[in-house]
């Protein structure tokens, strides 16, 4: 059976893409309603509901190919990328359609940036790693005060203040990993999603990660995947299970178990299944 038609790139060419209009104040930035990715036939994902709150950071957990990172790219139409996906549902933001017709996935990209699970700075200087995307955005600023100040807000100013000329490669995995989540800040985004950002990092270097993603939670939305449930509980004010079900036919999907406030799913989650991953069981 073929699934059903979904937003992804076999559709009818969209017309000419516009901007997504300003953001309005609002308390909940992500709006998910009945959301589905499909990877050609074989539904990835199955029937995601959540809510994304604003400047707080939310966690997604789980046992690996429960299809934490694939909901956590729609949030900025990363799976448009990929050849045969598809995506089915809802995905709102500040009330407008993430995947309407008009919306240009250029600019989401820029409103919703991410920061992958490697450090993935670019083969240049540190300080051209920031000044990249302002010079392409058309910045018309001092650029030498921008880099400073989105260092200095990615806590790495102290430590390479005197190496801004020395490829962003010669830098350790973890002063990569902020040069990475600089670079995302460096153009204003709204939103910040994170897969995995520590999961190739030392225990000192994912605590200075954790530091500053709590610190820029203050102006920023985050939503975070990560495999270490501890860090989940340390930094996150919500955080949402995703565990996987097998169909009739044997296929296993990813599904949403449940989303709650992180004391309340690590202290008494309302699904069993969730309590059996928490407490090691599975997974």
């Amino acid at each position: 059976m073929n699934p059903p038609p979904g937003h992804g790139p076999g559709g009818t060419p969209p017309p000419r893409p516009v901007h997504l209009a300003a953001p309005p104040p609002s308390e909940t930035v992500f709006e998910v309603g009945g959301l589905s990715v499909f990877y050609g036939d074989h539904e990835a994902v199955r029937d995601v509901n959540m809510n994304i709150g604003a400047r707080q950071i939310t966690a997604m957990i789980g046992p690996s190919g429960c299809g934490k990172s694939t909901v956590l790219r729609c949030f900025n139409r990363m799976n448009d990328l990929l050849p045969d996906a598809r995506v089915v549902g809802k995905v709102r933001y500040h009330n407008e359609d993430l995947y309407g017709r008009e919306v240009d996935p250029i600019e989401v990209r820029r409103r919703i940036g991410m920061v992958f699970q490697k450090p993935n700075p670019f083969p240049k200087s540190v300080y051209d790693n920031i000044a990249y995307g302002p010079r392409i955005g058309g910045f018309r600023g001092d650029l030498d005060d921008l880099v400073e100040e989105t260092l200095t807000h990615a806590a790495l100013w102290d430590e390479v203040k005197d190496k801004l000329r020395t490829p962003a490669l010669a830098l350790s995995g973890g002063q990569q990993q902020r040069l990475c989540i600089a670079r995302t800040i460096a153009v204003e985004p709204e939103v910040i999603l994170m897969d995995e950002p520590c999961s190739s990092l030392d225990p000192i270097a994912t605590a200075k990660i954790e530091d500053l993603m709590e610190r820029l939670a203050r102006q920023f939305t985050i939503v975070v995947v990560t495999h270490n449930m501890q860090q989940a509980a340390r930094v996150s004010e919500r955080t949402a299970f995703f565990g996987s079900e097998v169909d009739r036919d044997g296929v296993r999907h990813g599904r949403l178990i449940e989303f709650d406030e992180t004391g309340m799913l690590f202290s008494n989650p309302s699904d069993q299944r969730t309590e059996d991953y928490i407490s090691g069981r599975f997974g």
